[in-house]
This record gives structure tokens, C-alpha cells and sequence, in this order.
């Protein structure tokens, strides 16, 4: 996961636009992108019409259809693929994150371990919300 912390999140953001799952295989985060692939493929299943699937020979023919396509399998396929965008920024971002620390809202200091103290050790400001940021960020052992 070191590699993760040096990962752009826009760019992992737009690579999920071009194709759900993408942005997280950039991100090496296999199981969500799976997941993500998966989710196009069953709102494709769910929502386009068998006859419009059945009337593409190729790639080009698909994009020429999807002018086609039925309100609701539009509306589907934009929010798996909005979703996707928004999960891979916030994949990036997050590990980012978790890679610089914890830092004092108030003199911006890196604490090293905001569970110890309920203040900052720099500045002496009380950290209301430390413990809960500080699990947050914890890694999950898998």
C-alpha cells in the first residue's frame, strides 16, 4: 500500500469515467475493481434492451445506440459510472492521506500519535477530534 500514497486521485478519477474499475486497478485495489466492472455489466444486463445489444456488431455500433438507450438505463449507467469516479478520488485521497499522518487542525504539526495526547503537543490546542480521526485512518488488517 506504500505505492498507493504517490497515486493521483483525478487521474483515478478519470481513468473510472473511461471504465468503471479502472481507476482502482491504477490504484491496485483488485477486489473494487472488480466490483466496479461487475456493476456496469449487471446495470447493462438490468436496464439496455436485449435488441439494441443484439444490434451491435462492434464497439462503434454500441456508441452509435446508446443515443437509444431508455431514460433509466441511462440514469443507471451514469451513476455506476459517477459512483466509480467519486470512489477512486476518495480511494486516492484517502491513502494519501493515511501516508502524510494526522496533522494539528490548528498549528498544522504532524502529530506522531494522536491517541496518546488529547492535545496537540506543538500548540497545546485540545484535539476533540483526534481519537476519532486517528481510527479512521487506522489500516484495517485483512
Amino acid at each position: 500500500m506504500t505505492g498507493n500514497m504517490h497515486k493521483r486521485p483525478w487521474l483515478a478519477a478519470v481513468l473510472a469515467i473511461v471504465m468503471p474499475g479502472l481507476g482502482h486497478v491504477y490504484l491496485r485495489s483488485w477486489f473494487r475493481a472488480l466490483l466496479w466492472f461487475w456493476m456496469v455489466v449487471l446495470s447493462a444486463v438490468l436496464f439496455v434492451p436485449e435488441e439494441l445489444i443484439d444490434g451491435a456488431d462492434s464497439i462503434g455500433d454500441a456508441l452509435a445506440l446508446s443515443s437509444e438507450l431508455p431514460l433509466e438505463a441511462q440514469l443507471a449507467l451514469f451513476a455506476v459510472i459517477a459512483f466509480s469516479a467519486g470512489d477512486a478520488y476518495w480511494q486516492a485521497n484517502r491513502t494519501r492521506q493515511r501516508a502524510e499522518g494526522y496533522r494539528c487542525p490548528h498549528c498544522g504539526h504532524e502529530i506522531d500519535d494522536p491517541l496518546a495526547f488529547d492535545f496537540c503537543h506543538w500548540c497545546t490546542e485540545p484535539l476533540p477530534d483526534a481519537r476519532a480521526d486517528a481510527e479512521e485512518s487506522a489500516p484495517t488488517s485483512r
